[in-house]
């Protein structure tokens, strides 16, 4: 039986994972003092958090520890992406029971090392404290090659645009919450677990100057369009027959799909806005994803999504994530 943290105690785990986490990369000094050293950026820095917990975030059965290790630093890294940015370093903050396996701190740390690495950088360090529940903090310091992009940037008459395919991930949420076991292999279910990041793409769309407003789709993209409208001033049209629906959607009712995808979130593509003058340059661009336009930014407030022939279309059933929201 592996031990647990209980058995372990905080200081021979924090060993443990000093010993994991050598200083490289733009990392000077990593875990065992009192804060991480980096090496100065010589752009722009942009910084985010995040926190994944237990029975809020994700179910235990759900992933394996480094399964949940790679997909937290996914999660905040997106972040990162959405404004163009590439990472440069992240800190991990752990909250666990003292009955919790030394094994799982080990294997989310590896985990989320691992996804930190290919994407650019270094797991520094962080804390761990003993808590009423599995949760993790993540902090994710990178750098953007020109200026952050914003989500106010955006100006009526630009194109709305967003990468990948949509809906894959909040079906694959609602298949586990109904009992689908991670060993089924099912599509849905790894989309989920590994959402996508799109590193390559905020970055390329930052550094060719390509896009006026950019936003992850962590919560549906209804809502966050709406939060790119809000912060820019503008309104949005989204045409609902170009949003692209994921394959693993097929078979289920039109309705059904359409509002997953439309508002189902935990996407974590990219969705940006680009002015008329910069669409040959996304057209040249080297994102390593498909990209899709579906719709425009237009005088007003609040997203319209309109069918074929221009109607007003009624999304219902779902309305993307909102934390504390009455059910």
């Amino acid at each position: 039986m592996s031990a647990t943290l209980r058995d372990r105690g905080e200081r021979a785990l924090l060993e443990t994972i000093r010993r994991l986490l050598p200083a490289r990369g733009s990392v000077l000094l990593g875990p065992g003092d009192d804060a991480a050293v980096l090496t100065r950026a010589r752009h722009p820095l942009v910084f985010t958090i995040d926190a994944c917990v237990e029975d809020v975030h994700f179910r235990r059965r759900w992933l394996t520890p480094r399964a949940l290790g790679r997909r937290a630093f996914a999660v905040s890294a997106s972040d990162i992406a959405a404004m163009g940015g590439r990472p440069l370093a992240a800190l991990l903050a752990i909250e666990a029971r003292g009955t919790t396996p030394a094994d799982t701190v080990r294997g989310i740390v590896e985990g989320m090392r691992g996804a930190a690495r290919a994407a650019g950088a270094e797991l520094a360090g962080g804390n761990l404290a003993a808590g009423g529940a599995l949760a993790l903090t993540v902090a994710v310091l990178g750098e953007a090659p020109w200026r952050p992009i914003t989500r106010a940037g955006g100006q009526v008459g630009d194109r709305l645009f967003v990468t990948g395919d949509l809906g894959g991930a909040a079906r694959g949420l609602r298949l586990l919450q109904r009992g689908r076991s991670i060993r089924d292999g099912d599509p849905a279910v790894r989309r989920w677990q590994r959402p996508a990041a799109r590193m390559r793409a905020g970055a390329e769309l930052a550094r060719r100057r390509i896009a006026s407003a950019m936003i992850d789709l962590s919560d549906g993209l209804l809502v966050d369009a709406g939060r790119l409208c809000r912060a820019s001033g503008v309104g949005a049209r989204i045409e609902l027959a170009r949003v692209p629906v994921a394959r693993t959607l097929r078979g289920l009712g039109a309705a059904t799909a359409r509002a997953l995808a439309l508002a189902g979130g935990e996407d974590y593509e990219l969705l940006f806005a680009v002015p008329a003058e910069r669409l040959r340059a996304l057209a040249r661009a080297a994102l390593g994803c498909p990209v899709t336009e579906i719709g425009a930014l237009v005088a007003g407030r609040g997203v319209r999504v309109v069918d074929a022939a221009g109607r007003m279309v009624r999304v219902t059933g779902h309305t993307g994530h909102e934390h504390f929201r009455r059910a």
